[in-house]
């Protein structure tokens, strides 16, 4: 049978719910399922697991699904796959094992945009009827926590019928509520526990990893040739559940289609032991990353920086808005998130995560009201609101003592020591940071620099002679001054072949990291073409791989090769070597500007499409259904992290967009 790379699928919804699972339907997370809902404020409810499917062609019969238990998997599910389709939408084709074109079966997953529902199709390619018998698994739990073996024999699943043959389920303990809809077939009420299901990844991560699973219904649906049965599912009540089924399917019919999906009408045998093919061409791909980057923005006007454990994030939304331009609608929708952003200011700080349902706001950023500036910069540079906001991120900034970093006299922002974790290294083990950026980050004087020119640009193009925020002023001369004792004081980083990652009080801590790439990668130059170039060769050396780039040396004492095991482990290895995809953007940025005043541009866009050629064509082949926050730091760089992280997918966009009409 038909083995394919093992590969993780994602759907979402645009209001922060999503589907994910792996290729063969395995789930092997407590975060996959086929229905994970979102409330107003990014509160995520995990309603349905999985379904259970046994399907009896003429005289055979075989399961399509599989439970990872700690022993075994069962049923065999997996073993009956003949192929599965990661993009645009799920889908997998079954068969009898070994394959036979007389007994085949297709399952996609679509879901509803804009609102919480999952809907899952079943059709029969096979030349004889069928018979399905369908228990819908629930879990009606947090996304986070996993329901305690025993959990459904003492927690009542209230039941009620609804038009149309459906069900509505609801768990006593927490108030949770479902809906089945069926289209065709018989619903029949039952109650199946599924006991001791176990999620590897979970345990690898150190988490807890068995659960228990709930079916109150079954529905058992007969199909002839050519036939679809489609279910529904939901958190919500729906009007019309076919016309949300139809529109869902819609919606993903608007993008390519597999080639080798083709052969499933034409000659389905074709499929059998083919291994992995180009799915999709290049404009197919192009096509699909659009969609990709698309998943992450809400209809909300704001951006879920990844999935599936991650929520809004200031910093991850800020930096991904300037390529937001690159959508369709994406500028008015940058200038709305920047707008509503600023409402959220507070002492010239933004907050660095929103919290998931409107618990665990902070503002424990230093880096991300400056990224607010270089965004507004590009999407609107004469707004008179946004640059009120700008002016008091500035003015906090150079003036507010109260602030956990202050403007040295060299003009340069310094971070108090303590435990603050600031910039986008963050990760901390038992409270302290485990890559200590306090002193004066690098990534952070040059992002300074440029807020401060892009504020002084933007208080020419309308005419401002002052910067005002509550009791603080600054004129317009003053931050000239203030932008060359900046840029002057900034030339301390510089080295014999890179930049310092930072200064402290005992001078600069030499490590190469991708910070220095950040920093010179800004639109205002900071330093000469010279230490650009020398920066580029380091970064390139000892930085770069085929998926993005390390966060630290290989040559560092501290290099950790693989990200993995528990949180604690993950953490001291997080931005210590591993790979972060979002950085190509930034190492790309500079290599035009090292290389962009050459008259043959040829040998810098060859050097561009090297940095995506991998996870361009693992794309195209329909290894990856969106781009991962991380990599391992060497070789054979497994994908790590969150599956899907927006960073990841709008610098790809960017980068992309650099390339097209270019043939390479």
């Amino acid at each position: 049978m038909y083995t394919a790379y093992e590969s993780e699928w994602i759907i979402t919804n645009r209001v922060g719910g999503y589907a994910l699972s792996y290729f063969n339907m395995i789930n092997k997370r407590k975060y996959n399922g086929l229905l994970i809902a979102s409330t107003s404020l990014l509160g995520r409810v995990h309603i349905l697991s999985s379904i259970e499917e046994k399907v009896e062609f003429e005289d055979i019969s075989f399961f399509l699904d599989s439970n990872h238990y700690s022993n075994c998997i069962y049923p065999n599910g997996h073993e009956h796959v003949v192929r599965a389709w990661l993009r645009p939408n799920p889908a997998v084709l079954y068969s009898t094992n070994p394959p036979n074109d007389r007994y085949l079966i297709m399952k996609e997953v679509f879901l509803a945009q804009g609102l919480n529902a999952a809907i899952v199709k079943y059709t029969n390619m096979s030349k004889c009827p069928i018979s399905l018998a369908l228990r819908p698994k629930f879990t009606l739990r947090d996304q986070h926590f996993l329901n305690q073996p025993g959990t459904f024999d003492y927690t009542a699943i209230e039941k009620e019928s609804i038009e149309s043959g459906g069900l509505k389920i609801r768990r006593a303990d927490n108030g949770v509520e479902a809906f089945i809809y069926v289209e065709k077939g018989r619903l029949v009420e039952t109650n199946v526990i599924y006991r001791a299901v176990y999620y590897p990844v979970e345990a690898m991560r150190g988490y807890e990893a068995v659960e228990d699973l709930i079916s109150p219904a079954r529905i058992d649906v007969l199909l002839s040739p050519g036939e679809s049965a489609v279910l529904v599912f939901s958190s919500e009540p729906l009007q019309n559940f076919m016309e949300v089924a139809d529109a869902a399917q819609r919606f993903y019919r608007s993008y390519p289609t597999p080639k080798t999906r083709l052969f499933v009408d034409k000659d389905p045998a074709l499929l059998f032991g083919l291994g992995p093919q180009i799915e999709f061409d290049k404009e197919e791909y192009l096509k699909l990353i659009e969609l990709m980057a698309n998943e992450f923005v809400l209809d909300s006007q704001d951006i879920i920086a990844g999935y599936p454990w991650f929520g809004a994030w200031g910093r991850d939304t800020v930096i991904s808005l300037p390529s937001l331009r690159l959508l369709e609608g994406g500028e008015e929708i940058g200038r709305n998130i920047l707008l509503r952003y600023g409402e959220y200011l507070k002492d010239g700080l933004l907050p660095n995560t929103f919290g998931e349902g409107g618990v665990g706001l902070n503002y424990d950023s230093v880096d991300a009201p400056l990224w607010y500036i270089l965004a507004a910069g590009v999407l609107a540079p004469r707004d008179p609101r946004i640059f009120e906001y700008a002016s008091s991120i500035i003015l906090n900034y150079y003036k507010n003592i109260d602030l956990p970093f202050y403007t040295d006299l060299d003009g340069l922002i310094s971070i108090h020591k303590g435990p603050h974790a600031l910039t986008w290294m963050d990760a901390k083990v038992h409270g302290i940071p485990v890559t200590p950026r306090h002193g004066k980050p690098v990534e952070i004087e040059s992002l300074w620099f440029n807020a401060l020119s892009i504020v002084r640009d933007m208080a020419k193009l309308m005419g401002v002679s002052e910067l005002k925020s509550g009791a603080y002023k600054m004129s317009v001369d003053e931050l000239e001054e203030l932008i060359s004792l900046v840029k002057d004081s900034f030339q301390k980083f510089v080295g014999d072949t890179y930049l310092a990652d930072r200064l402290d009080e005992e001078g600069p801590v030499w490590e190469v990291r991708p910070n220095a790439v950040i920093a010179l990668s800004l639109p205002y130059d900071i330093v000469s073409h010279d230490v650009m170039k020398m920066v580029w060769n380091t970064a390139r050396n000892e930085l770069l791989t085929p998926c993005g780039l390390r966060s630290l040396s290989p040559h560092h004492p501290a290099f950790k090769r693989k990200y993995l095991g528990n949180q604690r482990q993950r953490d001291l290895a997080y931005h210590q070597g591993t790979v972060w995809t979002y950085l190509l953007l930034p190492y790309v940025k500079l290599t035009v500007k090292v290389f962009g005043g050459e008259s043959d541009k040829t040998p810098m866009m060859k050097e561009i499409a090297k940095c995506v050629w991998t996870i361009r064509h693992m794309i195209m082949r329909g290894e990856l259904a969106s781009v991962p926050e991380l990599w391992d730091a060497t070789e054979p760089y497994i994908p790590k992290g969150a599956p899907a992280q927006a960073w990841s997918a709008f610098a790809l966009l960017e980068i992309e967009d650099m390339l097209r009409g270019v043939d390479l």
